[in-house]
């Protein structure tokens, strides 16, 4: 093992798992689409091997370039994607009420994948040399400057799941920067804020009942722990305002919130989340046959290409968001725990490379790119198995598509670099 830590070594054991991953997702994307009723989604097949090929070529490539030129090209990487993300609201393609796509030709580019790259390159180079503390006020300026433009750019698209990611990608790369647990714990709190006063508002939506006192309940429960927390920590005075503010102004906004920024569609995603009976054949429709695949699939699986929940296509967006339940139908759940342990071995490869790794700038780059990678496996599995609200968000490696192959490809060979580059060791 020793080898794995000699200066500019190709790290074996972060792109074994990884191949593996891709290799299991295109059988997968080819049972999801081989029997498809349609029969018009069995060239998507053919597509994904190209996309995986190219992928390595890409790992290949992002490796090969030295980390000083990513810290040099940031601003200009950042500049471009967001230039992409307002043309894209301008010229780009809408489909299903959204606009996030350019057609070119037979291909559709999604800018707000490249986007996360951007942002991770900015906020590393800028983390690089700086420190952020919820202490010192205006270390915070800089880096929402640089993550506000994109993230509101996304959220005009509509494209809630993507700003959700700039998010999970931003709070683990302010904790390397600096931040304590108890100040991204104060940073997070008006959006646990936003959820928990949006409880009554879910559960009451379409029967025509006010939420009343009792829909404060939720809320109020968690300011009271806020309240606890501020006082056996004692931070500054003007962050305790600047908290405090904050979340009343969460709470008493949610409902505006609901009310004109989230379509029909992400409500009803929501509600179905919290009750997918209530709506079978519509929004909680995805949900259900996608714990049916799963639970039909048992502890060893029905055998590849066996899935009758996939083979019949009961299951829609089977080769993209729900390919972990097609994982499931066929495999099993001893299917699922070994792709689980892959990617649970993959992000730790990435985090503990940190440790012998002494470049700051690389060390953010696999911080906030095995967030990512994270997050987006923790979202779409959890909403697959209905833990979570269908938020849109494919599984890394295994789920059909361009423009997110292309950006995870991006993201590993930066997680790569790092080892890769003998002047990072």
């Amino acid at each position: 093992m020793k080898t794995l830590y000699l200066r500019g070594t190709f790290d074996l054991a972060l792109f074994l798992p990884i191949m593996l991953l891709w290799i299991i997702g295109n059988f997968l994307v080819y049972s999801a689409t081989k029997m498809h009723s349609s029969g018009l989604l069995f060239h998507i097949y053919y597509d994904q091997m190209i996309w995986t090929a190219l992928g390595v070529m890409i790992i290949m490539g992002t490796l090969s370039i030295p980390t000083r030129i990513y810290y040099r090209m940031a601003p200009v990487i950042y500049g471009v994607t967001l230039v992409l993300l307002a043309a894209v609201l301008v010229a780009g393609e809408s489909s299903k009420g959204a606009q996030r796509w350019f057609s070119l030709g037979p291909v559709r580019i999604q800018p707000s994948e490249f986007a996360k790259i951007g942002l991770l390159l900015m906020l590393a180079k800028y983390f690089a040399k700086n420190t952020i503390s919820l202490y010192k006020p205006k270390s915070l300026l800089l880096p929402l400057i640089i993550i506000l433009p994109p993230f509101f750019l996304i959220l005009k698209q509509p494209n809630l799941s993507t700003a959700l990611v700039f998010m999970a990608m931003s709070l683990p790369m302010f904790y390397w920067a600096g931040m304590t647990l108890l100040e991204l714990f104060f940073l997070v709190s008006p959006l646990l804020s936003v959820v928990l006063s949006a409880v009554p508002l879910i559960l009451t939506f379409g029967t025509g009942v006010a939420p009343g006192m009792l829909g404060t309940v939720p809320w109020a429960v968690f300011f009271i722990i806020l309240l606890v927390v501020i006082s056996m920590t004692r931070p500054p005075i003007v962050l305790i305002v600047f908290v405090l503010v904050l979340n009343l102004g969460a709470a008493l906004g949610t409902n505006v919130i609901w009310e004109k920024f989230l379509h029909d569609y992400q409500k009803m995603r929501v509600i179905s989340f919290v009750d997918p009976q209530s709506d079978p054949r519509g929004a909680g429709y995805q949900v259900i046959q996608s714990m049916i695949a799963l639970g039909s699939g048992q502890s060893f699986g029905k055998g590849y290409l066996k899935g009758s929940q996939v083979n019949l296509s009961y299951l829609p967006d089977q080769h993209t968001d729900f390919i972990f339940a097609v994982l499931g139908e066929q495999f099993g759940m001893v299917g699922c725990i070994g792709v689980l342990l892959l990617f649970l071995f993959i992000i730790a490869r990435a985090l503990t490379t940190t440790q012998v790794i002494r470049n700051r700038f690389s060390n953010l780059l696999l911080v906030g790119a095995s967030a990512m990678i994270g997050f987006h496996t923790v979202a779409n599995v959890a909403m697959v198995i209905g833990l979570m609200p269908v938020t849109g968000l494919p599984l890394p490696y295994l789920s059909y598509g361009g423009s997110f192959a292309l950006t995870v490809s991006i993201l590993t060979g930066l997680m790569l670099n790092a080892r890769a580059d003998e002047r990072n060791i």
